[in-house]
């Protein structure tokens, strides 16, 4: 019978613990490869959230450039309304000169009038044309047709302008489905993608946009399509070439254009629909986003492709990826190796009392070594995290830096906006003294010469300068408010908070005081529940609550009677406080955009800037909680607000 020795008992040992360190080493890797996925998921959604926005803000100034656009062409047939329907060369030539399109209006070709001509009377408008300072003016193509267009006026006046006077744009189907849209609604109306130029070598992708001009009655918009098209007399356009208007207006924004734009006509994407492509491209990322935007361009469609370039840097949070990595993976190895080198001592502790005076020297040497070998490798990651706080503490005192050059930003714009705003408010009451002096001077002539009084000048005096002048005064006091609202927000984010203790029943109580006149002639009830009191700054948390309450009073639903509920509760160290109303609400889709600064949601029928909620973020940030939105459509909203229960004081300009 064999007896096991002491090299079988050692064998069997080795095996038995080598378990451990692979235990180890696999938990290591898998804890390494959890938190590396978990920080490259993070990262990429970060990535993926600010393109979507930049994406956003690309059509947002694609959108805004053609409202301008359309308000100019609004003003232009302002004038032909002005005048009567009639305006000569000059004139025209004048009015288009001071907008100072090329200074002012990047991306915009020109302005001009197309003649409406019936067949019945071509020799007679081309006789009124050629008598207006045009004497060679001719309509092109010439043919036999039942109704003409020709371009009366194009300015500024260049070479294609020059080529392109007396165009018949009625002969191409494309142009002629627009012209027809505008004249028989009497709204601006965008043409699908046409191929501007005459010459071939000048050719290129673009559209038109075209507003109606009615020779009657006094300028205005005829009631019904019949009479539009009875009384057109043609129509104020504009040619947009597809390179000019985006490269201005979207990828000159920045030296190197994060994103590449394509442009098609319509909802198809095909090459017969590329309105506008980059003529040169820029790299790509290996890892690229992409996204499709629809845009409605009046009531024509735009397929817009956005897709990141190289200019798009990466998440600066990605360099965590290689850093976590590397650290899990060095841990992992220290910690492979300790284990190991544990099973190894202890495999020589047991061949040590085997041979106790001859390894006892040995042994304790290796476990001094390897003691020594763990204290370097927790020295190594001790200093791992000391760079780990370093990064993040040098992030964060940039973002505070970043937060006090806007605030100080904001209040030096809107200070030197001030200035001249003044100044408009100035004239605004001298025009309305010089139209007072004008209407006496009116009423003597009408008193001695009454065949001298005309009815245009009447309604000049008493309906159009009135109007205008109180437009302007609504504008500037428009104005004047979001001023004032862009200085009280940068004003607040400097002022010290002061934490105070707060009976919120109370302060509550006191909103709904002041609220009472406008609570009254809604028609709607304040409930006020029993709510945690905390400690905070008085006049941030009065800021906040007022708002809301304010806000639910002006937003509350017509033909039901208005409830209005605040209730609130504390869970641990936090206090929650609800605004409920069962008001209009706000649609789901709208609920991030509320707490943008201008932005507003649903029907525009009620005062404001769309300054509150942006404002109400702002201060709850400060304080140090949080705000959230429940609601929908046609069933009222709910404001959350989570606020710590006790506010430590804050320095100037401190978050929180």
């Amino acid at each position: 019978m064999l007896s096991s020795g002491p090299l079988s008992r050692r064998s069997s040992f080795r095996t038995s613990r080598i378990g451990l360190p692979l235990l180890v080493l696999a938990a290591g890797l898998l804890c390494t490869a959890l938190a590396v996925v978990q920080i490259k998921s993070s990262v990429d959604r970060a990535e993926g959230l600010r393109f979507e926005a930049l994406a956003s803000e690309r059509t947002d100034v694609v959108s805004d450039r053609l409202d301008t656009y359309i308000a100019l062409l609004r003003g232009t047939a302002g004038l032909f309304a002005s005048a009567g329907g009639h305006v000569r060369s000059d004139q025209f030539a004048a009015y288009i000169d001071r907008l100072r399109l090329p200074e002012l209006y990047a991306g915009i070709q020109g302005i001009g009038f197309i003649r409406a001509i019936p067949a019945a009377r071509r020799d007679e408008i081309l006789a009124e044309i050629r008598a207006d300072g045009l004497p060679d003016f001719a309509i092109k193509p010439d043919g036999e047709r039942d109704f003409y267009t020709a371009i009366n006026f194009l300015e500024p006046r260049d070479a294609r302008s020059v080529a392109g006077s007396g165009f018949d744009m009625y002969t191409q189907k494309v142009r002629a489905m627009a012209m027809d849209h505008a004249r028989d609604t009497g709204l601006r109306a965008i043409s699908g993608k046409v191929i501007l130029g005459l010459n071939p070598a000048d050719q290129e992708a673009g559209f038109l946009i075209f507003l109606p001009v009615y020779d009657r009655p006094l300028g205005r918009i005829p009631a019904t399509v019949e009479e539009r098209r009875a009384y057109l007399r043609g129509w104020v356009f504009s040619p947009f070439r597809a390179s000019t208007l985006f490269v201005r207006a979207v990828e000159q924004r920045a030296r190197m254009p994060e994103l590449d734009i394509t442009v098609y006509d319509g909802n198809a994407i095909s090459e017969e629909t590329v309105l506008y492509r980059p003529s040169t491209n820029q790299p790509h990322n290996d890892k690229s986003f992409s996204t499709v935007r629809k845009m409605s361009v009046g009531d024509h469609d735009w397929t817009v492709v956005l897709t990141s370039t190289d200019a798009f840097l990466p998440d600066a949070n990605r360099i965590f990826i290689p850093i976590v990595a590397a650290g899990g993976l060095l841990a992992t190895v220290i910690l492979f190796g300790a284990a190991l080198t544990q099973v190894r001592a202890t495999a020589s502790a047991e061949t040590a009392r085997e041979q106790l005076s001859e390894m006892n020297a040995s042994l304790e040497g290796r476990v001094e070594e390897r003691t020594a070998q763990l204290e370097s490798a927790r020295g190594a990651l001790e200093t791992l995290n000391r760079n780990l706080e370093q990064i993040v503490d040098t992030r964060t005192a940039d973002l505070k830096a970043a937060n006090d050059e806007i605030q100080r930003f904001a209040y030096i714009v809107s200070h030197d906006l001030r200035s001249p705003l003044v100044n408009v408010m100035g004239f605004t009451s001298e025009l309305q003294v010089a139209r007072e002096t004008i209407s006496k001077f009116y009423n003597n002539v009408v008193a001695t010469l009454p065949e001298r009084a005309t009815p245009d000048v009447k309604q000049a005096i008493e309906e159009e300068l009135p109007e205008a002048i109180d437009f302007i005064r609504s504008s500037t006091a428009k104005m004047d408010r979001l001023i004032n609202a862009i200085l009280r927000l940068s004003r607040e984010g400097g002022r010290v908070l002061t934490p105070e203790p707060l009976d919120m029943k109370r302060l509550f109580e006191g909103i709904g005081e002041s609220l009472a006149h406008q609570l009254a002639e809604a028609g709607a009830k304040l409930n006020i529940e029993d709510v945690p009191n905390l400690v905070g700054d008085r006049l941030a948390i009065e800021q906040i609550f007022t708002n809301l309450l304010e806000n639910a009073v002006k937003y509350l639903a017509p033909g039901r009677p208005g409830q209005i509920r605040v209730q609130g509760w504390q869970e641990g160290s936090t206090v929650f406080y609800d605004v409920e109303d069962n008001g209009r609400g706000i649609d789901p889709r709208d609920h991030a955009r509320v707490f943008d600064l201008f932005r507003r949601a649903g029907a525009q029928d009620r005062p404001g800037e769309g300054i509150g909620l942006a404002h109400v973020r702002a201060l709850v940030r400060r304080l140090g909680g949080t705000i959230t939105l429940n609601s929908a459509a046609n069933e009222g909203s709910t404001f959350r607000v989570s606020l710590p229960g006790v506010m430590t004081r804050t320095e100037e300009g401190d978050e929180g």
